[in-house]
């Protein structure tokens, strides 16, 4: 294919010295578009500016005058975006206000552009990110995911805007709008990429924490599980029974946590919760044991003692054989803290290691071996004391309960 010569310019040249105002759309786009072909980028600015202050009715031009503005001042390197951020972003501001969102138009490399500078930077401005958001319809954004070279898919253009804008919305405390803009997102006919629909779902359940809408926030959290990273869904849970004065959902939940994780440094803040929970109690030596297996963690990893206590018949045991005096006596007392029930088994499978304990009034309760507070054997028809926790069915994608912090009271048996 033969190179296209570039075109001469000397006619447009000295018709726009004598009367800019004499050029219709074709000559006016026609002449913008050859000079930012061919490199004159600052006359193609000066030409198009010229052209929106003198040419009346001429519209043709405005991409090319637009691509002008942005291969000079928005295509840049960050560091030279730095050196003059005003300058950028009422640049940014000009291209939004004249190019409209269509084929051969700068205005979403643009908006981009400025949206990964945005994001680079620390703190995130996401009143700006919102506010460039709004400069696109998104419903005119491509649905089809990125492809690149390699031939790895990434995110869609409307599924970037919305995973930004929801985001955005949170941060910046508009949590109304946030539900309501994360709602239409799941009506979209998206492939979602990463992680990207779960943290939509994160900062919708978050936005209806902050607008009271707890049992829908409740539902949300559970039916994530912990699949956000780095978001423990146990602490999001947690937090919300606690404000929202449900003590024994919290509390259960929070021994369920402690059940579970066992003994670790890593996780003295959550030991020290249970101690919270624990003081409020009426069991002293449980009380004492949870202050010394802190006083001794603390101590063991070289950190602050100050407002920790220790018995002095604890001083001189360590902090793993704390750990375990503390584990059994917290099992041995636990209606102390949470509600206790019993109940007699009902169907176990023992290759799967599941069942179901009876209900009165209710589905039979659903259990796993794996929740038992000591390693016993599970059989049918034995009586035991559990907790109810609720938990999430992804099968049937709805809230559910399940029996958990399990023990054997004794075997049923009629002769």
């Amino acid at each position: 294919m033969e190179k296209r010569e570039p075109k001469n310019l000397t006619n447009y040249d000295k018709r726009f010295e004598e009367d800019p105002s004499s050029f219709n759309d074709f000559q006016a786009m026609d002449y913008v578009r050859e000079l930012k072909n061919q490199g004159r980028t600052d006359e193609a600015i000066e030409v198009g500016r010229t052209f929106l202050q003198v040419g009346e009715g001429l519209t043709g031009f405005i991409n090319h005058y637009g691509y002008a503005l942005y291969n000079k001042f928005i295509n840049i390197d960050e560091s030279l975006i730095a050196e003059k951020e005003e300058l950028f972003f009422s640049i940014v501001e000009e291209i939004c206000s004249l190019c409209k969102q269509q084929k051969y138009s700068p205005l979403e490399a643009t908006i981009n552009k400025a949206m990964k500078y945005i994001m680079n930077k620390k703190p995130v401005d996401y009143q700006k990110l919102s506010d460039l958001l709004d400069h696109l319809n998104v419903q005119e954004l491509s649905t089809e995911p990125f492809v690149n070279n390699a031939g790895k898919e990434y995110e869609s253009k409307r599924e970037k805007w919305y995973r930004i804008k929801v985001r955005s919305l949170y941060e910046l405390g508009e949590y109304n709008h946030c539900v309501e803009i994360a709602n239409m997102a799941y009506t979209q006919p998206l492939k979602w990429h990463y992680n990207n629909l779960n943290w939509i779902k994160y900062y919708r359940a978050s936005s209806l924490v902050k607008i009271e809408r707890y049992e829908e926030a409740e539902n949300e959290f559970l039916s994530l599980g912990n699949r956000i990273p780095n978001v423990d869904s146990f602490e999001v849970l947690y937090d919300l029974y606690l404000n929202t004065g449900k003590e024994n959902e919290a509390y259960t939940n929070l021994i369920y946590k402690f059940f579970n994780v066992g003994y670790d440094a890593a996780y003295l803040s959550l030991y020290e919760k249970v101690l919270k929970m624990v003081k409020g109690g009426n069991h002293s030596e449980v009380t004492s044991l949870a202050q010394a297996l802190i006083y001794q963690l603390k101590a063991e990893n070289g950190k602050d003692l100050a407002d920790c206590t220790i018995a002095d018949e604890y001083k001189d045991v360590n902090s793993s054989t704390l750990y375990d005096r503390f584990y059994n006596q917290l099992m041995e007392h636990l209606e102390e803290y949470i509600t206790r029930y019993e109940g007699k088994i009902v169907y176990y499978n023992k290759d799967k290691e599941f069942g179901s304990i009876y209900q009165e009034d209710d589905d039979n309760l659903f259990f796993r071996q794996a929740d038992y507070i000591y390693d016993e054997v599970v059989e049918k028809r034995d009586v035991v004391e559990y907790s109810v926790m609720k938990t999430f069915d992804v099968k049937k994608k709805v809230p559910t309960t399940k029996a958990v912090l399990i023990k054997t009271l004794y075997e049923d048996i009629n002769y």
